[in-house]
């Protein structure tokens, strides 16, 4: 799924449309549709463009028509853009689709701040005062590998049961006590208690896919810390397909989730390598770029390549690119050649 940002905004009368003109000078990245364009069915067509390209939607409408013109278009809670929808009065702003993971409920209160107006949130642990888990994934940058497993911690923490978050990484489980300790949904650990109690649920920060033990897995949410770089070097021509099957690879036999993967890494002339930038943007994943001249000032532990450099100006281009954009001392898996594509892994510090 590729990158998602900005908001369009929806007004169906010149009345909500004076009122979207509003917000468009207090939000970033906004696209106003006129009422004109929304008529004959161009409502559904730009709200199926913009769940695809935008990161919210906002109706200036009767709920109904929100509802309805959205409905076809859901995919889940962790796929769908927020939605928030008002009413053509400026009195409430309603949190409609994707509260949590896709920050309706943040982008409710924005407009409703705009406004004036009354921000109506209506998910669960919001209307109990408490923090639930997608709080906590999105404030530490934490990808949720199974979001079946959220109604489990949710439900868990408006019971009032024990729900540990257990994370080896000091610095990041210091902040997360500031931030969620006074709450008292969550007990923070660096690991697993001795002495687990049948109803407590544990939420296990790791980005490797064997960080949760059998014993543990039915009731653990695993979230993700987008902390590995992967380095790519790829012969001119190179698909998507196979850039993305190198990748995957790479990741599973190093036991690193493909959610732990902050961005990709590669030589400058590689820029505008189709197959390389197709993939980054299906996964949704930026790129960053080096040249030749200061990949040359990395060590890579598995040498220069003559031919290589040749071809792009630098002896390496996974392992150094990998190394130079995570900010490591050193690599974590050394590159893997396939066909036509060689990946390497580094780790980056937490980014908390």
């Amino acid at each position: 799924m590729g990158l998602k940002k900005g908001i369009a905004i929806f007004p169906v009368t010149e009345r909500g449309y004076r009122l979207a003109l509003v917000a468009a000078g207090r939000l970033p990245g906004v696209v106003v549709y006129r009422p004109a364009e929304l008529k004959a069915g161009g409502l559904r067509k730009k709200a199926a463009a913009a769940f695809e390209s935008c990161s919210g939607l906002f109706f200036i409408s009767a709920a109904g028509i929100a509802v309805r013109t959205c409905a076809p278009f859901l995919k889940g809670k962790h796929l769908d853009p927020a939605v928030v929808v008002m009413d053509e009065s400026g009195r409430f702003v309603i949190s409609l689709i994707s509260g949590h993971l896709g920050g309706a409920n943040e982008l409710a209160k924005a407009i409703a701040d705009i406004y004036g107006a009354t921000p109506v949130i209506t998910t669960a642990t919001d209307g109990a005062g408490l923090p639930c888990i997608e709080d906590l994934a999105t404030r530490f940058n934490l990808a949720i590998d199974d979001v079946r497993k959220i109604k489990l911690v949710n439900t868990a923490i408006l019971n009032g049961a024990r729900v540990f978050v257990i994370d080896a990484d000091a610095p990041r489980r210091r902040r997360a006590v500031e931030a969620f300790g006074p709450s008292g949904a969550f007990t923070f650990r660096g690991r697993i208690p001795a002495r687990i109690a049948p109803g407590d649920v544990f939420v296990v920060v790791t980005p490797f896919t064997d960080g949760v033990s059998s014993v543990l897995r039915r009731k653990a949410l695993v979230l993700c810390p987008a902390e590995f770089v992967a380095g790519v070097g790829c012969r001119k021509g190179v698909s998507a397909e196979e850039v993305g099957s190198a990748i995957s690879a790479t990741l599973k036999d190093a036991g690193v989730s493909l959610h732990a993967l902050r961005n990709l890494a590669s030589v400058d002339i590689k820029r505008d390598e189709a197959g390389l930038v197709d993939f980054a943007s299906r996964a949704g994943l930026e790129i960053s770029f080096y040249t030749g001249a200061r990949l040359n000032k990395v060590k890579a532990p598995s040498g220069g390549s003559v031919l290589v450099m040749k071809a792009t100006g630098t002896g390496s281009v996974s392992e150094a690119a990998a190394i130079l954009s995570a900010g490591a001392k050193k690599i974590w898996t050394r590159k893997r050649k396939f066909k036509r594509v060689t990946v390497a892994l580094a780790r980056a510090a937490s980014a908390s």
